[in-house]
């Protein structure tokens, strides 16, 4: 829409009527650009297509006490999806296959198929025989859900009776050398102490999904109730999954 200024120019008298119509003018193009901008549809923050698929660099490092060194692991993963399934319902259910290799050199060696199935209020993922509840929709930095709510895990499971929240909605984000305009984290677990340090959280961005997932959980040295250095790491596992390429194929 176009504003023409020759209809704002009015004597000095006029000088308040003048301003009133700045502002008008001001809200009019502020209107049509919002009219113009498309909406983001919470679903293409887990976009599931046939040929879809993403690759993450995988780096996990175990720590166990009496160790000096801690034991690092690297490899990678890549998450294809393969078929598309519709009940009676109407559905849709996507089979994915998990990859892996333990450097970019090296062949892609089939580990495991999962399946991802699309709500209107919600995404299930099911793997190894756990349901999860990655996102729930409307997506709203003041909603909160159980994660594992179709699964029993057992009380002494680090996941165990934790609410799953957003985070930096629609945000910017870097993962490595690829950026993203729109991205959401997923707070699945912050429990942090003077003794230990557990969280879970996962990454996702717009039209393109699962862009990094971060698990850590262990303990801090202590000897005889005091603390050995300032937060060293006495056992338990870091792990981390980022996204370095992702694509469709025909």
């Amino acid at each position: 829409m176009k504003i023409h200024t020759r209809y704002l120019k009015l004597p000095g008298k006029n000088f308040v009527a003048q301003v009133f119509l700045v502002i008008v003018s001001i809200f009019v193009l502020q209107s049509c650009h919002d009219n113009d901008a498309n909406p983001i549809n919470a679903y293409d923050y887990f976009p599931v297509k046939v040929g879809q698929f993403s690759i993450f660099e995988v780096n996990q490092v175990v720590y166990a006490l009496g160790q000096k060194d801690s034991v690092v692991t690297k490899w990678q993963e890549k998450d294809e999806v393969t078929k598309l399934l519709k009940t009676d319902n109407g559905v849709q259910t996507f089979i994915l296959s998990r990859f892996t290799r333990n450097a970019a050199s090296g062949t892609w060696q089939k580990v495991k198929e999962f399946s991802i199935q699309q709500f209107p209020d919600k995404i299930i993922e099911t793997v190894d025989n756990e349901v999860n509840v990655p996102l729930l929709f409307p997506i709203d930095s003041n909603l909160k859900w159980d994660g594992y709510m179709y699964f029993n895990l057992n009380e002494e499971d680090y996941r165990y009776g934790y609410k799953n929240s957003y985070q930096n909605i629609n945000k910017p984000l870097a993962v490595g050398a690829i950026s993203f305009d729109n991205t959401l984290m997923v707070k699945e677990r912050f429990d942090t102490s003077m003794t230990d340090y557990k969280v879970a959280q996962k990454y996702y961005a717009l039209n393109v999904g699962l862009i990094c997932a971060e698990q850590a959980d262990f303990e801090y040295l202590q000897y005889n109730g005091d603390f050995i250095g300032d937060k060293v790491i006495a056992s338990g596992q870091r792990k981390t999954r980022k996204i370095i390429a992702y694509g469709q194929n025909n």
